[in-house]
């Protein structure tokens, strides 16, 4: 939840989502998993576990429990869920570190506004600790009453599918450790959480379809915008910080795993879980990791303890370029050209700081040119300014294609915090691909030497 990065710990399908799917769906015959009082229909629950292993060409290796919650139950559950990751402090401090930076409105609460827009849109979930599916019961009859049995049935069997989806992903590659090992990187695990969502999308749509081919994935990727635009509608109200990393596992989860698909069908996919993209970027352009692989620099912050002793680490994360985009767009507007500058992001990280029921950042960004990096510091300068005139102050420093920004009380300090964090801190580019016999050019070395060299 740090962020529009740390994604939530628990895969989710959203009324929304379904909804775009059912637009062309055909006729199936009649059925339904999910029955009237409530109670999961085992039968017809077990044959979508069984073709959906067909559809999807994975084998499950074990039953995967599905259990019906009301909505008070799974709004419970999932509040349950996101206080077992994260500590009041850390929510807190998240969003107030947010606010400063411009990803989310000064005095969100972080944790309401994720629970508003989970309890009023989730119908299903698969949860990777208790390895279980939760069907949420009602949801359906709430999101779309009315509808003629046959389309009730279509929805039933391509939430259920979807969701075994999921177990095919926890039992055949390890998804939820893998998920689990991500938890300081919330851009990775975003791009992770991208896969997973496209996968078992692009699986419900073929399950619900008889199949997938060029034609079906085509028309699955044109149906995208209307489950962006219901979903937009959905979460009115939600600060963009929090409702776009969702609406993001799918809309380019999607695009994604499409792009997988066309080039190997599922064993494509498959292999993106042993190779998987290492940011948001590389999910926003495919080509950054199909064609021309650019994994981003591994950036560490580090200096400023020394300095700030009484200043207490609370947490820390990577935005990626999801994330800068998301802030260029809260304060620059949708349509400024300066949203190209995330484009031009290549890693960070971000330190969020207390003392007391204060609250700074210390966040590092390298750029893919010095000229980006000079143009955002300019650009950045000014957001700051605009946002926090006087109640936080802040200052900006760039090298080479490096920049240094801290926000918040710490920032009064600059003239000694910002040596000892250049000094300290690194950026590391990644290895490039090797040719054999022909020695790596690159290896981990101290920020400012690299920043100079790049």
């Amino acid at each position: 939840m740090n962020f529009s990065a740390r994604p939530f710990p628990i895969r989710l399908l959203f009324a929304a989502l379904a909804a775009a799917l059912l637009v062309t769906a055909g006729t199936a015959p009649c059925g339904c998993a999910q029955a009237e009082n409530g109670k999961i229909n085992q039968r017809e629950a077990a044959a979508v576990e069984r073709n959906i292993q067909a559809v999807r060409q994975l084998k499950l290796k074990h039953k995967v429990p599905i259990v019906a919650r009301t909505t008070e139950e799974a709004g419970k559950l999932l509040e349950a869920e996101l206080e077992r990751e994260y500590t009041p402090e850390i929510i807190d401090t998240d969003g107030r570190a947010g606010a400063l930076i411009g990803l989310y409105p000064p005095g969100i609460n972080l944790k309401a506004a994720n629970m508003s827009l989970l309890e009023s849109q989730v119908i299903a979930f698969y949860d990777f600790k208790k390895k279980r599916m939760v069907v949420v019961s009602g949801a359906l009859e709430r999101e779309f009453p009315g509808q003629p049995p046959e389309l009730q049935t279509k929805l039933d069997y391509m939430i259920l599918a979807h969701e075994f989806t999921h177990a095919l992903q926890d039992q055949n590659f390890d998804f939820g450790a893998k998920d689990e090992k991500l938890k300081s990187n919330g851009d990775r695990a975003l791009a992770l959480h991208s896969v997973a969502e496209g996968d078992a999308t692009i699986a419900g749509y073929a399950y619900m379809l008889g199949g997938m081919n060029p034609v079906i994935l085509t028309t699955l990727i044109g149906n995208l915008q209307s489950f962006s635009q219901a979903f937009t509608g959905a979460a009115a109200g939600v600060p963009r910080g929090v409702a776009e990393p969702l609406i993001f596992q799918y809309i380019d989860g999607v695009k994604f795993v499409a792009e997988a698909y066309r080039r190997g069908g599922w064993t494509a996919v498959d292999k993106l879980y042993s190779d998987p993209p290492q940011s948001t970027q590389q999910i926003i352009d495919p080509s950054l990791y199909f064609d021309h692989p650019a994994p981003p620099d591994t950036v560490t912050v580090a200096g400023y303890q020394s300095r700030l002793a009484a200043w207490h680490k609370s947490d820390e994360d990577t935005l990626g370029e999801l994330g800068l985009r998301i802030i260029l767009q809260n304060t620059r507007g949708m349509a400024s050209p300066d949203l190209a500058l995330a484009t031009r992001w290549a890693g960070d990280r971000i330190v969020m700081l207390r003392k007391g029921q204060a609250v700074s950042v210390i966040w590092l960004l390298a750029f893919r040119s010095a000229d980006s990096a000079a143009r955002f510091a300019a650009l950045y300068r000014k957001v700051l300014d605009h946002l926090h005139r006087r109640p936080a102050p802040h200052r900006i420093e760039r090298k080479g294609d490096a920049v240094l920004a801290v926000i918040g009380e710490p920032a009064a300090h600059f003239d000694t915090l910002g040596p000892a964090v250049w000094k300290a801190s690194a950026i590391t580019a990644p290895p490039p691909a090797i040719t054999p016999g022909v020695p790596s050019l690159h290896a981990a070395a101290p920020l400012g030497r690299l920043a100079a060299a790049r």
